[in-house]
């Protein structure tokens, strides 16, 4: 009778294991791991379209950026050229006036003259004297009146006439 009752606990317990293993295998239990696995497969899909929506956002904002950048290089480039063509205009103007301002002036001179030279020398960096010994860049046609400082040295005997031939 023991060993009847000893047996009876083995198959009711083998029975009791065996349908524990066999919950996956069931129609219930594969339906579970099933649907846990789909969405968990569906979660890693959504992520991946995440990912790949954040990279085609962030290429779009790169290329407006890169756009805007453009255009705005293209508008501080229109304005320089457009200040130096006022810049231009305004010199052109300036050296007009002086070319008139230097055709009324009787010696010659007008705003763009060293001053204390009669007639005019435009500034140089130095003037010698035509036909003298000097180096120039500039030469004077004697005679020269100096009529204040003598930056050019044209006056050697500090007489007020320079370039005396």
């Amino acid at each position: 009778m023991k060993g009847l009752v000893a047996a009876l606990a083995a198959i009711v317990v083998l029975g009791a294991c065996e349908s524990d293993s066999t919950t996956f295998d069931s129609p219930t239990g594969g339906d579970r791991l099933e649907r846990r696995l789909e969405r968990r497969q569906e979660r890693r899909l959504e992520r991946r379209e995440a990912r790949r929506e954040r990279r085609i956002e962030a290429a779009r904002e790169r290329r407006q950026q890169r756009r805007q950048q453009a255009r705005l290089e293209r508008r501080l480039e229109r304005e320089r050229e457009r200040r130096l063509a006022r810049q231009r205009e305004r010199r052109r103007e300036r050296q007009a006036a002086a070319a008139a301002a230097a055709a009324d002036d009787d010696d010659g001179g007008g705003g763009n003259c060293t001053p204390g030279y009669s007639p005019c020398l435009p500034p140089a960096s130095d003037y010698d004297c035509a036909g003298g010994t000097g180096d120039g860049p500039e030469y004077a046609q004697g005679p020269v009146e100096v009529t204040g400082d003598d930056p050019y040295g044209l006056d050697d005997d500090d007489d007020g006439v320079g370039c005396e031939a």
